[in-house]
Protein backbone atom coordinates (compact mmCIF):
# COMPACT_ATOMS: atom_id res chain seq x y z
CA UNK A 1 0.00 0.00 0.00
CA UNK A 2 1.58 3.81 -0.86
CA UNK A 3 0.82 6.66 0.77
CA UNK A 4 0.86 9.93 -0.68
CA UNK A 5 3.23 11.84 2.11
CA UNK A 6 3.21 15.49 3.31
CA UNK A 7 6.48 15.27 5.67
CA UNK A 8 5.94 12.35 7.82
CA UNK A 9 2.18 12.70 7.47
CA UNK A 10 0.33 10.47 5.18
CA UNK A 11 -2.14 12.49 3.30
CA UNK A 12 -4.06 10.01 1.27
CA UNK A 13 -3.95 6.17 -0.25
CA UNK A 14 -2.80 6.24 -3.67
CA UNK A 15 -4.44 2.64 -4.14
CA UNK A 16 -8.21 3.01 -2.40
CA UNK A 17 -8.19 7.09 -2.62
CA UNK A 18 -9.24 7.47 0.95
CA UNK A 19 -8.21 10.42 2.64
CA UNK A 20 -6.13 11.08 5.94
CA UNK A 21 -5.65 14.80 6.77
CA UNK A 22 -7.66 17.05 4.27
CA UNK A 23 -6.10 19.99 4.81
CA UNK A 24 -2.45 18.66 4.00
CA UNK A 25 -3.80 17.84 0.35
CA UNK A 26 -2.66 19.24 -2.63
CA UNK A 27 -4.79 22.18 -4.16
CA UNK A 28 -6.00 20.41 -6.77
CA UNK A 29 -7.38 17.48 -5.07
CA UNK A 30 -8.94 19.78 -2.77
CA UNK A 31 -10.52 21.09 -5.41
CA UNK A 32 -11.41 18.22 -8.04
CA UNK A 33 -11.72 15.62 -5.24
CA UNK A 34 -9.02 12.44 -4.57
CA UNK A 35 -9.02 10.03 -7.21
CA UNK A 36 -7.51 7.44 -9.19
CA UNK A 37 -7.40 10.66 -12.93
CA UNK A 38 -7.14 13.50 -10.24
CA UNK A 39 -3.88 12.37 -8.90
CA UNK A 40 -1.99 11.28 -11.46
CA UNK A 41 -3.11 14.30 -13.31
CA UNK A 42 -2.08 16.48 -10.12
CA UNK A 43 1.48 14.32 -10.40
CA UNK A 44 2.07 15.02 -14.46
CA UNK A 45 1.73 18.83 -13.22
CA UNK A 46 5.05 18.21 -11.15
CA UNK A 47 7.04 16.47 -14.07
CA UNK A 48 9.68 17.90 -15.19
CA UNK A 49 8.70 18.99 -19.29
CA UNK A 50 9.55 17.39 -22.42
CA UNK A 51 11.83 20.66 -23.38
CA UNK A 52 13.66 20.39 -20.26
CA UNK A 53 17.30 18.89 -21.82
CA UNK A 54 18.65 18.67 -18.62
CA UNK A 55 15.93 16.83 -16.77
CA UNK A 56 15.59 14.35 -19.62
CA UNK A 57 19.47 13.77 -19.95
CA UNK A 58 19.14 12.84 -16.00
CA UNK A 59 16.49 10.55 -16.54
CA UNK A 60 18.69 8.78 -19.02
CA UNK A 61 21.58 8.12 -17.17
CA UNK A 62 19.67 6.33 -14.96
CA UNK A 63 16.11 5.41 -16.08
CA UNK A 64 16.29 5.14 -19.94
CA UNK A 65 13.14 6.32 -21.45
CA UNK A 66 11.62 4.97 -18.16
CA UNK A 67 8.83 3.86 -16.39
CA UNK A 68 6.99 6.67 -14.51
CA UNK A 69 5.76 4.59 -11.84
CA UNK A 70 9.15 3.24 -10.87
CA UNK A 71 10.99 6.12 -11.60
CA UNK A 72 8.19 7.82 -8.71
CA UNK A 73 8.73 4.35 -6.40
CA UNK A 74 12.51 4.66 -6.38
CA UNK A 75 13.15 8.71 -6.03
CA UNK A 76 10.11 8.72 -4.39
CA UNK A 77 9.09 11.84 -6.42
CA UNK A 78 10.62 13.90 -3.93
CA UNK A 79 10.72 17.52 -4.89
CA UNK A 80 12.44 20.74 -3.78
CA UNK A 81 9.87 22.81 -3.81
CA UNK A 82 7.35 21.05 -1.87
CA UNK A 83 6.98 18.56 1.14
CA UNK A 84 5.20 16.01 -0.80
CA UNK A 85 6.32 12.63 -1.41
CA UNK A 86 5.76 8.33 -1.65
CA UNK A 87 5.71 6.50 0.62
CA UNK A 88 5.22 2.72 0.62
CA UNK A 89 3.69 1.46 3.74
CA UNK A 90 5.94 -1.01 4.58
CA UNK A 91 9.06 1.10 4.23
CA UNK A 92 10.95 2.43 7.57
CA UNK A 93 12.04 5.81 6.43
CA UNK A 94 11.77 9.56 7.65
CA UNK A 95 11.12 12.55 5.54
CA UNK A 96 14.47 14.06 7.10
CA UNK A 97 16.16 10.86 5.60
CA UNK A 98 15.73 11.68 2.21
CA UNK A 99 14.61 14.75 1.19
CA UNK A 100 16.76 17.30 -1.00
CA UNK A 101 16.12 19.95 2.22
CA UNK A 102 18.42 17.66 4.11
CA UNK A 103 20.37 15.29 2.31
CA UNK A 104 22.28 14.89 -0.61
CA UNK A 105 20.43 14.25 -3.72
CA UNK A 106 21.02 12.36 -6.88
CA UNK A 107 21.95 14.76 -9.61
CA UNK A 108 23.86 12.81 -12.04
CA UNK A 109 27.56 12.73 -11.00
CA UNK A 110 27.48 9.55 -9.20
CA UNK A 111 25.92 6.38 -9.43
CA UNK A 112 22.19 6.19 -9.20
CA UNK A 113 21.03 4.24 -5.31
CA UNK A 114 17.16 5.58 -5.15
CA UNK A 115 18.17 8.97 -3.91
CA UNK A 116 15.93 11.82 -4.27
CA UNK A 117 16.17 13.52 -8.13
CA UNK A 118 14.55 16.89 -7.82
CA UNK A 119 15.10 17.75 -10.89
CA UNK A 120 12.71 15.05 -12.25
CA UNK A 121 10.49 17.08 -10.12
CA UNK A 122 10.67 20.85 -11.76
CA UNK A 123 8.36 22.18 -13.86
CA UNK A 124 8.85 25.14 -16.60
CA UNK A 125 9.88 25.00 -20.26
CA UNK A 126 13.21 25.72 -19.75
CA UNK A 127 16.84 23.52 -19.21
CA UNK A 128 16.96 23.64 -15.37
CA UNK A 129 18.08 21.40 -12.67
CA UNK A 130 18.67 21.57 -8.67
CA UNK A 131 22.54 21.82 -7.69
CA UNK A 132 23.50 20.68 -4.41
CA UNK A 133 23.55 24.31 -2.94
CA UNK A 134 20.02 24.66 -3.09
CA UNK A 135 19.91 26.93 -6.06
CA UNK A 136 18.03 26.25 -9.20
CA UNK A 137 20.30 26.45 -12.38
CA UNK A 138 18.14 27.70 -14.99
CA UNK A 139 20.28 27.29 -18.83
CA UNK A 140 19.94 30.02 -21.57
CA UNK A 141 20.75 33.15 -21.97
CA UNK A 142 18.99 35.25 -18.96
CA UNK A 143 20.27 38.45 -18.01
CA UNK A 144 16.94 40.01 -18.45
CA UNK A 145 15.41 37.64 -15.48
CA UNK A 146 17.80 39.07 -13.40
CA UNK A 147 17.18 42.68 -14.52
CA UNK A 148 13.73 42.06 -13.55
CA UNK A 149 14.56 40.46 -10.37
CA UNK A 150 16.45 43.76 -9.26
CA UNK A 151 13.91 46.32 -10.22
CA UNK A 152 11.24 44.10 -8.35
CA UNK A 153 13.94 44.50 -5.34
CA UNK A 154 14.00 48.38 -5.30
CA UNK A 155 10.96 48.02 -5.80
CA UNK A 156 9.97 46.57 -2.45
CA UNK A 157 8.01 43.47 -4.29
CA UNK A 158 8.38 40.06 -2.62
CA UNK A 159 10.74 38.13 -5.87
CA UNK A 160 13.18 35.53 -5.91
CA UNK A 161 16.76 36.29 -5.83
CA UNK A 162 19.28 35.10 -8.58
CA UNK A 163 22.90 35.42 -10.07
CA UNK A 164 24.48 35.35 -13.03
CA UNK A 165 25.83 31.83 -13.63
CA UNK A 166 28.01 30.10 -16.74
CA UNK A 167 25.48 29.75 -19.72
CA UNK A 168 22.97 30.60 -17.67
CA UNK A 169 21.43 31.90 -14.01
CA UNK A 170 21.30 30.45 -10.96
CA UNK A 171 17.82 31.19 -9.00
CA UNK A 172 17.78 30.64 -4.96
CA UNK A 173 14.86 28.20 -3.47
CA UNK A 174 12.72 30.63 -1.21
CA UNK A 175 11.04 27.38 0.34
CA UNK A 176 11.85 24.98 3.24
CA UNK A 177 10.59 22.54 5.32
CA UNK A 178 8.09 24.52 6.77
CA UNK A 179 6.98 26.42 4.14
CA UNK A 180 6.44 25.05 0.00
CA UNK A 181 5.13 26.58 -3.08
CA UNK A 182 1.62 25.10 -4.59
CA UNK A 183 1.42 26.72 -8.27
CA UNK A 184 -1.48 28.42 -9.09
CA UNK A 185 -2.31 25.47 -11.91
CA UNK A 186 -1.55 22.60 -9.20
CA UNK A 187 -3.78 25.00 -6.38
CA UNK A 188 -7.18 24.03 -7.85
CA UNK A 189 -8.34 27.94 -6.82
CA UNK A 190 -7.31 29.34 -10.32
CA UNK A 191 -8.50 28.02 -13.87
CA UNK A 192 -5.42 26.76 -15.70
CA UNK A 193 -6.45 28.24 -19.15
CA UNK A 194 -8.83 30.38 -18.18
CA UNK A 195 -8.28 33.08 -15.32
CA UNK A 196 -8.08 37.15 -15.70
CA UNK A 197 -6.45 40.35 -13.64
CA UNK A 198 -9.52 39.80 -11.60
CA UNK A 199 -9.03 36.60 -10.72
CA UNK A 200 -5.51 37.12 -9.65
CA UNK A 201 -6.39 40.35 -7.73
CA UNK A 202 -9.38 38.47 -5.87
CA UNK A 203 -7.14 36.14 -4.58
CA UNK A 204 -3.56 37.95 -4.08
CA UNK A 205 -5.02 41.53 -3.51
CA UNK A 206 -2.06 44.01 -3.66
CA UNK A 207 0.74 41.12 -3.61
CA UNK A 208 -1.55 40.68 -7.48
CA UNK A 209 -1.59 44.18 -8.33
CA UNK A 210 2.18 44.09 -8.18
CA UNK A 211 2.58 41.60 -10.05
CA UNK A 212 0.43 42.92 -13.19
CA UNK A 213 1.93 46.35 -12.83
CA UNK A 214 5.42 44.39 -13.03
CA UNK A 215 4.95 42.32 -15.41
CA UNK A 216 3.39 45.16 -17.42
CA UNK A 217 6.40 47.31 -17.06
CA UNK A 218 8.53 44.26 -18.36
CA UNK A 219 6.49 43.53 -20.76
CA UNK A 220 6.01 39.93 -19.59
CA UNK A 221 3.74 38.08 -21.99
CA UNK A 222 4.24 34.39 -20.04
CA UNK A 223 2.54 34.46 -16.69
CA UNK A 224 1.31 31.17 -17.42
CA UNK A 225 -0.93 29.53 -14.00
CA UNK A 226 2.81 27.99 -13.40
CA UNK A 227 4.33 31.32 -13.29
CA UNK A 228 2.58 32.27 -9.94
CA UNK A 229 1.31 30.73 -6.77
CA UNK A 230 0.90 30.29 -3.33
CA UNK A 231 3.38 29.51 -0.29
CA UNK A 232 1.47 26.66 2.05
CA UNK A 233 2.63 25.58 5.61
CA UNK A 234 3.60 21.89 5.30
CA UNK A 235 2.78 21.18 8.62
CA UNK A 236 -1.52 23.01 8.99
CA UNK A 237 -1.58 23.27 5.07
CA UNK A 238 -2.84 26.56 5.46
CA UNK A 239 -2.48 28.82 2.67
CA UNK A 240 -0.11 31.80 3.51
CA UNK A 241 -0.19 34.00 0.74
CA UNK A 242 1.39 34.69 -2.51
CA UNK A 243 4.47 33.07 -3.64
CA UNK A 244 7.60 35.72 -4.39
CA UNK A 245 7.60 36.55 -8.11
CA UNK A 246 9.43 34.03 -10.38
CA UNK A 247 10.14 33.56 -13.70
CA UNK A 248 10.60 36.34 -16.10
CA UNK A 249 12.63 34.45 -19.01
CA UNK A 250 9.57 36.26 -21.11
CA UNK A 251 10.21 39.55 -20.33
CA UNK A 252 10.55 42.01 -23.38
CA UNK A 253 7.45 39.72 -25.51
CA UNK A 254 6.37 43.17 -25.58
CA UNK A 255 8.37 45.96 -26.33
CA UNK A 256 6.51 48.95 -27.28
CA UNK A 257 4.46 51.79 -25.33
CA UNK A 258 1.34 52.20 -26.72
CA UNK A 259 -2.78 52.27 -26.07
CA UNK A 260 -2.74 48.84 -28.10
CA UNK A 261 -0.54 47.25 -25.62
CA UNK A 262 -2.91 44.34 -24.03
CA UNK A 263 -0.46 44.05 -20.64
CA UNK A 264 -0.88 47.68 -19.88
CA UNK A 265 -4.46 48.23 -21.03
CA UNK A 266 -5.99 44.85 -19.04
CA UNK A 267 -3.84 46.30 -15.59
CA UNK A 268 -5.22 49.51 -15.71
CA UNK A 269 -8.92 48.56 -16.44
CA UNK A 270 -8.34 45.85 -13.25
CA UNK A 271 -6.23 48.03 -10.87
CA UNK A 272 -8.19 50.84 -10.69
CA UNK A 273 -8.28 50.79 -7.00
CA UNK A 274 -4.70 50.21 -6.55
CA UNK A 275 -3.60 53.27 -8.80
CA UNK A 276 -2.01 54.41 -5.79
CA UNK A 277 0.59 50.98 -5.64
CA UNK A 278 0.44 51.10 -9.94
CA UNK A 279 1.83 55.24 -9.63
CA UNK A 280 4.25 54.22 -6.68
CA UNK A 281 5.89 50.74 -8.78
CA UNK A 282 6.13 53.05 -12.03
CA UNK A 283 7.45 55.91 -10.48
CA UNK A 284 10.56 53.75 -9.38
CA UNK A 285 10.86 51.92 -12.53
CA UNK A 286 10.89 55.25 -14.71
CA UNK A 287 14.76 55.34 -13.39
CA UNK A 288 15.84 51.75 -14.28
CA UNK A 289 18.57 51.09 -16.16
CA UNK A 290 16.75 49.63 -18.64
CA UNK A 291 15.55 52.06 -21.34
CA UNK A 292 12.29 49.88 -22.12
CA UNK A 293 11.07 49.20 -18.66
CA UNK A 294 11.09 53.13 -17.76
CA UNK A 295 9.50 54.02 -20.80
CA UNK A 296 6.71 51.30 -20.37
CA UNK A 297 6.53 52.30 -16.63
CA UNK A 298 6.35 56.57 -17.67
CA UNK A 299 3.72 55.69 -20.43
CA UNK A 300 2.08 53.37 -17.45
CA UNK A 301 2.02 57.14 -15.79
CA UNK A 302 0.85 59.51 -18.20
CA UNK A 303 -2.37 56.92 -18.73
CA UNK A 304 -3.10 57.02 -14.98
CA UNK A 305 -3.00 60.83 -15.05
CA UNK A 306 -5.73 60.60 -17.76
CA UNK A 307 -7.84 58.37 -15.74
Amino acid sequence: MQYLMCKNQKVLNTESYEIEIPELLPGYLMSKGASNETFHQWMKLRYSSSSNTLARKLQGLAFGQGNRQRINRLTHALSFTDCYWLKEESERVTFQEISPYYTKFWDGTTPFHAEAAPTLYTDGFLPKEWLQSGELYKKGNLGIEIACIELCKRCGIPVEDGKLAEEGICVVNFTNPSVFLESAKASGRIDEYDFTDDDILREFGKQGVQMLVIDAIIGNGDRHAGNFGYLRDSDSGAYLGMAPLYDFDHALDAAGYDKKDILMSDMLDACTEYYGEVERVCRIACEDANEIFSRRAAFILKQLAKN
